[in-house]
């Protein structure tokens, strides 16, 4: 065994007694560390997460989801910084960085048949905005899909597939789940990002449609909207009415994500996120240099 690969393995087992210690300083620099020393430093924290010390077992589980979810976010930071995101695609890895071990097939499939349903509805009405708000009439009228008010900033309610599941979510992931249906079924639909309650807008025609998917897809007037900012302190600004893009969007769920871990004190989670946030800066102003 050469000296070099003898000294990794000595500070891996030095790593793997630290897991033992309650300083969270301790903890974010074991994470730093064992991530450094790649994968005989994962493997040993798998042997520790077998380990017969009750004390060690349940915290190298916890450094092996953390050294999991630390490369989820590096390989959703690789796509964040490309200059065509794609929503859905970017929501898939964001729920894979609390999940690493998530199947997201099951949750496609699903999307699949809600558009396909929407689809077999929509297929004998004109083209007005009658016929999109058939969207909301399903998703929000009769699968329930609405707002999560009970526990608002609950991480989960950020992640799509728990989303699809139980039906409840923040404003912006309803809105997604819509959109990913309306594209899907061939509904031309936009994400309004209003601030602190996004809707989602749709098009039928010559005239479009904007509903509340939080408030199970309500249709909401130009009135009601300026009320919202009222009663929320907020002047009118245009950009709050314009079709959003995706990056923009995910960048802002990026942002819910990492607050609801931080109100959880899961601050390492919330760190690892920051990798994302600068991926995302970098590609946008790739798109500004075009």
């Amino acid at each position: 065994m050469s000296t070099s690969l003898r000294a990794a393995q000595t500070r891996i087992s030095a790593l793997i007694e630290l897991l033992d210690d309650d300083s969270a300083v301790v903890g974010r620099e074991v994470l730093r560390e064992l991530d450094r020393l790649g994968r005989p430093a994962r493997a040993a924290v798998r042997r520790a997460s077998r380990s017969g010390v009750a004390r060690v077992r349940p915290r190298a589980r916890r450094m092996q989801l953390l050294l999991a979810r630390l490369a989820q976010a590096r390989r959703l930071a690789r796509y964040a910084v490309r200059k065509d995101l794609d929503l859905e695609r970017a929501l898939w890895l964001l729920a894979r960085f609390d999940d690493p071990a998530l199947d997201v097939r099951p949750y496609v499939l699903a999307l699949d048949a809600m558009a396909a349903e929407v689809l077999r509805r929509i297929e004998a009405l004109p083209a007005t905005h009658e016929r999109v708000l058939e969207l909301a009439r399903y998703l929000g009228g009769e699968l329930g899909y609405r707002g999560e008010q009970e526990d608002y900033h609950a991480p989960g309610n950020a992640l799509l597939p728990r989303v699809i599941v139980e039906k409840r979510g923040l404003p912006l992931s309803l809105c997604a789940l819509y959109l990913m249906v309306a594209r899907r079924a061939g509904l031309r639909a936009a994400i309004v990002p209003l601030p602190g309650h996004v809707m989602l807008r749709l098009y039928g025609g010559d005239k479009h449609v904007i509903v509340d998917p939080f408030h199970e897809g309500k249709v909401r007037n130009e009135r009601e909207l300026l009320k919202f900012l009222a009663e929320h302190g907020l002047a009118f600004q245009p950009t709050w009415f314009r079709d959003a893009d995706d990056r923009a969007m995910f960048t802002r769920q990026v942002a819910n994500l990492k607050t609801a871990y931080t109100r959880r004190g899961m601050q390492q989670e919330a760190g690892m996120l920051d990798l994302v946030n600068a991926a995302l800066e970098r590609g946008a102003q790739k798109r500004t240099r075009g």
